[in-house]
């Protein structure tokens, strides 16, 4: 299932692998000006080619390593000749394979396994001049690009949602914040999410973001030190475990987010 968003400057390419019609999980990609920043999972791969038939694609540029954002890489690079970018970190990884549980499998379809160039300091396109900036977290190849005559900043999966309930066991929630904090100082005008689209005031979402992360820190902190298991905790601070836990079999979870936040300090 694809649905493209148009906007004046570029196009949100929305993607979910469906259900009886109905999408289990959307991602997307975004084309601007030539440049395809990532690629939807492997189950859209053909209708994402299919998509982009009359459109001008001259590069490809992957956030990150994840199924959900490269998993249309190795049929664009057959088809149109694209040569997929990735940080540095995330060439072994495409190129070898990661662990991939039931549930992504699932959602996104299995991981493909492909060779990717490294992604440089900046990307150029015709009109526009992107800076990648390293944004470790979420996963650790992660990156975002801001463009900065226009202000606009790709954000990849940094920010999915002001308030984290959940947390991969896989994820470094101090690098997250060192990473949210890193974007916060640039002159953002336009925030754009892989899977929510375009934020509305999106500096001040990222901003609240932070500073909710930074508070439910310093709330499990204190329960903690008040002697507080921590199953008690995670039910006090951010809730009861959802159906995602038992879906994820506990890689994805509140107690993986209490556990991250009451060992996370700056570095």
């Amino acid at each position: 299932m694809i649905r493209v968003e148009r906007y004046a400057d570029f196009a949100f390419l929305r993607m979910a692998r469906s259900v009886l019609g109905r999408p289990i999980f959307w991602t997307g990609a975004y084309l601007v000006d030539g440049v395809l920043l990532d690629c939807g999972p492997p189950a859209t791969a053909r209708e994402l080619v299919h998509a982009l038939a009359t459109e001008r694609v001259d590069a490809l540029v992957l956030t990150h390593h994840h199924e959900d954002h490269v998993g249309g890489a190795p049929l664009l690079s057959e088809r149109r000749g694209l040569v997929p970018r990735v940080a540095a970190a995330g060439i072994p990884l495409l190129e070898r394979g990661f662990e991939q549980e039931v549930y992504r499998r699932v959602a996104w379809g299995t991981r493909p396994r492909f060779r990717a160039e490294e992604l440089g300091s900046e990307v150029r396109t015709r009109q526009h001049r992107f800076s990648v900036v390293h944004t470790p977290g979420h996963s650790v190849d992660h990156v975002c690009l801001f463009e900065p005559d226009r202000g606009w900043l790709f954000t990849g999966d940094l920010f999915l949602a002001e308030k984290l309930r959940y947390l991969r066991s896989d994820e470094d929630l101090v690098r997250l914040m060192e990473s949210l904090d890193q974007v916060l100082a640039l002159p953002i005008q336009r925030v754009m999410c892989a899977h929510r689209g375009e934020l509305t005031d999106g500096a001040a979402a990222l901003r609240r973001k932070l500073d909710h992360l930074k508070a439910l820190r310093a709330r499990v902190q204190g329960l903690i030190a008040a002697g507080l298991p921590e199953a008690e905790v995670t039910r006090r601070a951010v809730g009861p475990e959802g159906l995602i836990t038992w879906i994820s079999g506990g890689r994805f979870s509140a107690r993986n987010l209490v556990r991250a936040l009451a060992r996370g300090t700056t570095r």
